[in-house]
């Protein structure tokens, strides 16, 4: 199997467990102090990853550091407001789901910036997707 399946079999395993315990911090602190020690929590992760031989090879770094700031604040943004759809009587396992569509935006986006093109089944897989917003709020 390809190294990048490994890690999106890792991601899913991970960001799995965070949905959990991400409702569990929630129910014992509000969703402002949760993100802060989210961020927190990254820490160890950056000391590491700075030791790494690849940690600043880049072509761009510039543009990079300015996307990858946005992607930060864009980021602690969705997570600030999971966090309140937890905190407010959201269940993790609606919310986590429903919240895990966002690749739906990434495909418009996709469509429309980069003028990608999708087959009839992958426009199937979107259309079950939108479809299953509906079933997860009902």
């Amino acid at each position: 199997m390809p190294k990048w399946v490994w890690y999106s079999i890792l991601t899913m395993l991970f960001w799995g467990a965070w949905g959990v315990v991400s409702k569990a911090a929630v129910d014992m602190m509000s969703p402002l102090v949760n993100q802060v020690l989210f961020t927190l929590g990254l820490v160890p992760l950056v000391a590491v990853m700075l030791r790494s031989k690849d940690a600043f090879a880049a072509t761009n770094r510039v543009k990079g550091a300015a996307y990858a700031f946005a992607t930060g604040i864009l980021g602690g943004i969705g997570n600030i407001t999971f966090f309140e759809a937890l905190s407010r009587g959201g269940r993790a396992s609606i919310v986590v789901p429903l919240t895990g569509l966002y690749p739906l935006l990434t495909i418009l986006a996709a469509l429309i910036l980069l003028k990608e093109r999708l087959n009839w089944v992958q426009w199937a897989g979107i259309a079950m997707a939108a479809g299953s917003i509906y079933l997860f709020s009902v």
